[in-house]
């Protein structure tokens, strides 16, 4: 057993393959793992992970994980876990597609199969589950559960725990929900939390039933119902307990339970309303003295109770503030008579008698002396003297203050909310007539009208009556006719037309003369000089018209034609006399090219080239010039010039059949080679050639040392298993 126990380990030495590369301390395991990495610290294990890495410390376990990573200190554990990555550094993801399409984003944490997934620039999140921050695009967000939040797409610094919780939530920030929250559907509004929520706390329990909810503005609302948002500091739905001890449902001695009144408040211990230490159960403290702070607005003092209600005991308040409850003094019993005879009125309450005559009339007068005068049952008052004058007050009002002149007072009317029920407002639908908060009729249905003509009658449709068109007689339509030099018009008059007579021209020298009054005018008379191999004959007139001739028939003359008679040895001479040829093609846009060759047609598709020549050129020297040292390769050998990866140029050509960066044939013969361009392109191939053998030359110096060292290693490992088996027999 212990031979095939050190077998088996012996076995799974030698199969771990190892790829490494210049770059220090790098380890990668897989097809394509590390390929084109230029990175220092790197892992990678599986397929394609690390593929075309240029940065430093990260580490990637899966298929195609990181796999075109050029920012550093990363790592991804499972398949295209941040497969996308290019430039964010210090983020982490555990879990399948855990921040696959991550981009710039930096310093988050994904853990569980597509946590985090869509994410491409948001930073500084932790996403813990199954899909957590599956959509987010966001910062600062810290999700912990399956799908949490499932359908969030941006948003900041928001906090949810619970599985699937925030349901609904497209957008929103700074939020913290516990539980399993769902939202509307619908965008948030003033009573209901819908997709767009922000800065709000939510609780609920495990099945969506929300328990606390805290808004925004701070308002609280303590089981209100899903989504519902408080109005108020706090809004509680039910009975509510403030108590230090307080046990609810608690049994007491006798065996009672203690709850809150429904929708209601018990406080266990004191109240105070306006102070801090509470003498009573509760204690109001207005602030004003003679205030008590305590209004019964439906008991004032104009209310009158039922004669029935009669009672020796009244409320009033002691030494101290307290409102208790006293006895009227004297009150032995509660015997009460009224009785009455003529006008005397007798009354007996609690054995105490009493009378008083009844009062018939009363009436008040000021005498001349300006007295006051009552007279009751036509027993006159002492009179009263009135002040003098008399002074008119008048009232006055301020908003709703109303004040009496001359001291009168004032007093102040209550404010009431004026609510507008007449602003109604009208709308049509069809033919259905409504008012806001009212009814509804239907309008007649409305026939269109139509307009038709019979003759020069004109009728308008359902009774709309018809007028008729007056009847003209069209007299204008004449016409013109010529006959001769007679000019008529149609039932109207003629005029006879003055006979015309047809003009002649006429030369005579150089003057040219028109008939019957034209005029004339003088041509201008040229002069010809005869010379330079140019004979002029004639005089100018109609029979011996001027006549130029030559005897060169040169290049200008003649088709082209050279007049042999002007060559030297076949050739025509153009002496340069110490001067410069130019052709001078800068108004001509279209032509102003020269064409050597058998046919006319100008070739098109090579460019605006000047000279074309059909044949070709022998010539004993070329020198092209260049107009810049940019347009030569030697940028290849810059320390920034990207070098294609060989992958990368073998597809390409598999594809395209050329290399990149250099026209293919059909290209080349449509629109022609240009000599200087393709010189520079295939310098820039030699260049890039001589690089690749420079790193192939390293790769392979390394691989070599690696193969001594593996060899030396499998030595050491055979010595050591051959000891190990010498050991066991």
């Amino acid at each position: 057993m212990k031979k095939k126990y050190f077998l088996f380990t012996t076995l799974a030495l030698l199969a771990v393959v190892i790829k490494t590369s210049a770059q220090t301390d790098n380890t990668f395991s897989g097809i394509g793992s590390g390929v084109n990495n230029t990175g220092d610290f790197n892992t990678g294990f599986g397929k394609d992970a690390l593929l075309n890495n240029t940065s430093n410390s990260n580490n990637a376990f899966g298929v195609r994980a990181l796999s075109i990573a050029s920012a550093g200190f990363n790592s991804a554990f499972g398949n295209e876990s941040m497969r996308y990555n290019t430039f964010g550094t210090l983020n982490s993801a555990f879990g399948t597609r855990s921040l696959m399409y991550n981009i710039t984003g930096a310093s988050n944490i994904a853990i569980g199969h597509r946590s985090m997934e869509s994410n491409t620039t948001g930073s500084n999140n932790t996403a813990v589950g199954y899909a957590s921050l599956l959509f987010a695009n966001g910062n600062n967000n810290i999700a912990l559960g399956v799908n949490t939040p499932r359908h969030l797409r941006t948003g900041s610094y928001n906090i949810f725990i619970g599985a699937e919780t925030a349901k609904n939530l497209i957008s929103g920030n700074g939020n913290v929900f516990l539980g399993n929250v769902i939202l509307e559907s619908a965008p948030t509004t003033a009573k209901l939390a819908g997709n767009n929520t922000d800065k709000a706390i939510i609780i609920a329990d495990g099945v969506g039933n929300q328990r606390i909810f805290i808004n925004q503005n701070g308002h609280t609302g303590i089981g209100l119902g899903n989504n519902v948002i408080p109005a108020n500091r706090l809004d509680v739905n039910g009975g509510v307990v403030i108590g230090k001890t307080y046990v609810p449902n608690a049994s007491t001695t006798t065996n009672n339970t203690t709850l809150a009144p429904a929708s209601g408040l018990l406080v266990e211990g004191k109240v105070g309303i306006g102070n801090k230490t509470p003498n009573n159960k509760v204690e109001i403290t207005h602030g004003v003295s003679g205030n008590s702070g305590l209004r019964f607005t439906n008991l004032t003092s104009q209310f009158l109770p039922a004669a029935t209600q009669v009672s020796d005991k009244f409320l009033t308040v002691n030494a101290n503030g307290d409102v208790v409850l006293q006895k009227m003094a004297g009150f032995a019993n509660t015997t009460n008579v009224l009785s009455s005879n003529a006008n005397l009125m007798t009354t007996n309450v609690n054995n105490i008698p009493a009378s008083a005559p009844i009062v018939n009339s009363i009436s008040n007068m000021i005498n001349s002396n300006n007295q006051l005068v009552t007279i009751v049952n036509g027993v006159a008052s002492n009179p009263v003297n009135l002040p003098n004058p008399q002074v008119i007050q008048t009232l006055s009002q301020s908003e709703n203050t109303i004040t009496l002149s001359n001291g009168g007072g004032s007093v102040t009317i209550p404010i009431f909310e004026d609510t507008n029920t007449d602003a109604q407002s009208l709308a049509l639908a069809g033919n259905v007539l409504s008012i806001s908060n009212g009814n509804s009729v239907t309008l007649p249905a409305q026939t269109p009208q139509t307009i038709s003509q019979t003759g020069n009658v004109v009728t308008l449709s359902n009774g709309g009556g018809s007028f008729t068109l007056p009847t003209f007689t069209n007299t204008d339509a004449q016409s013109l006719t010529l006959s001769g030099n007679t000019l008529s018009i149609s039932n109207g008059n003629s005029i006879t037309l003055p006979a015309q007579t047809f003009q002649t021209v006429s030369q005579s020298g150089n003057t040219v003369t028109l008939s019957n009054g034209g005029g004339s005018f003088t041509l201008p008379t040229t002069s010809v000089t005869a010379g330079n191999n140019v004979t002029v004959t004639g005089n100018g007139t109609t029979a011996t018209p001027y006549v130029v001739s030559s005897a060169d028939t040169s290049l200008y003359a003649n088709n082209g034609v050279i007049n042999q008679a002007t060559t030297t040895s076949g050739n025509r001479v153009v002496d340069m006399n110490n001067s410069n040829i130019w052709f001078n093609t800068a108004s001509s846009t279209s032509n102003g090219k020269i064409y050597l060759g058998s046919t006319s047609v100008y070739p098109s598709t090579t460019g605006n080239y000047k000279l074309f020549v059909e044949g070709g050129i022998l010539t004993e020297k070329v020198k092209v010039a260049l107009r810049s040292s940019a347009n030569w390769a030697d940028y290849v050998f810059a320390s920034d010039y990207k070098l294609m990866p060989l992958t990368e140029v073998e597809k390409f050509v598999k594809t395209n059949k050329h290399l990149p960066g250099i026209d293919s044939a059909e290209v080349l013969a449509k629109n022609g080679l240009d000599v200087a361009e393709m010189q520079s392109k295939q310098m820039e191939k030699i260049e890039e050639l001589t690089l690749y053998i420079i790193d192939q030359d390293k790769k392979i110096e390394a691989q070599s040392k690696a193969i001594e060292k593996n060899n030396k290693e499998i030595e050491a490992l055979k010595a050591q298993m051959q000891a190990i088996i010498a050991k066991t027999k």
